[in-house]
């Protein structure tokens, strides 16, 4: 398996949930970090502790949404870190609400967070990659992605075109050294969509993935040797069942 020690990642989302259980994952293993969210009092908690892990890690409080934000971040990080070795979109919002009730403002919420920051962030950080001709991009879907819900309209317009982005990608950046993994991880026990359709008594007795979960299996798609790659990870608790 490939070391990350000195590697550098960027990770979206990374204030809360399945983006800092990430971040700290890919600190414990050596990488250097570069974290981005809305919330800088969060980014910085989790910035002190990865660094307490022994590594650096810097951040840039933005919205994911704007594309300024994937600029100043790669940016950012190619003047602090000199390369960007890990890419992981992670930014992501979702809405429980039926068709009728999701508004067109809802939607574009919805898919410019999910969607448009990760081909954003992807598109200002290939270049770089393509210089060293080396690099991991993971795109964060969801089982969501895979077969659609009710009353996730919007949600599962997301991920499924998140799927269909992670393939094209993997077709068009993988002779350059560039390997694409969509990931599909199933619920999370976390603050996403509290308050939209789940309560924090649901999500507490929920045995849903934890963030150490989904940690742990990024790193493992950023530890395959050279000569392979994971396209796609759907991963689960053991109390779900396919």
């Amino acid at each position: 398996m490939e070391s990350l020690r000195n590697k550098v990642a960027i990770v979206t989302g990374a204030s809360s949930g399945f983006g800092r259980g990430t971040a700290i994952a890919l600190a414990e293993a050596g990488c250097n970090l570069m974290l981005t969210a809305r919330r800088e009092d969060k980014l910085v908690q989790v910035a002190t502790q990865c660094e307490k892990l022994g590594v650096r890690a810097v951040y840039y409080s933005g919205d994911a949404q704007e594309e300024r934000t994937a600029k100043i971040v790669v940016e950012n990080t190619m003047k602090t870190f000199g390369k960007i070795d890990i890419l992981v979109n992670n930014a992501g919002i979702g809405r429980t609400l039926s068709i009728q009730d999701t508004t067109m403002a809802d939607f574009d919420l919805v898919m410019n967070t999910n969607v448009r920051s990760a081909y954003a962030f992807t598109k200002y950080t290939v270049p770089c990659m393509i210089k060293q001709h080396d690099g991991q991009i993971i795109l964060t879907s969801s089982v969501t992605g895979i077969m659609g819900h009710p009353d996730e309209t919007a949600y599962t317009c997301s991920k499924f075109a998140l799927r269909g982005l992670g393939q094209a990608l993997d077709k068009e950046l993988l002779d350059k050294g560039i390997r694409t993994c969509v990931f599909c991880p199933h619920a999370g026990a976390t603050e996403f969509e509290l308050g939209y359709g789940r309560t924090a008594e649901g999500i507490a007795k929920s045995n849903f993935l934890t963030p150490e979960d989904v940690g742990a299996a990024l790193v493992n798609v950023c530890r395959q040797p050279k000569h392979s790659r994971v396209v796609e990870l759907r991963l689960a608790s053991n109390n779900v069942t396919y």
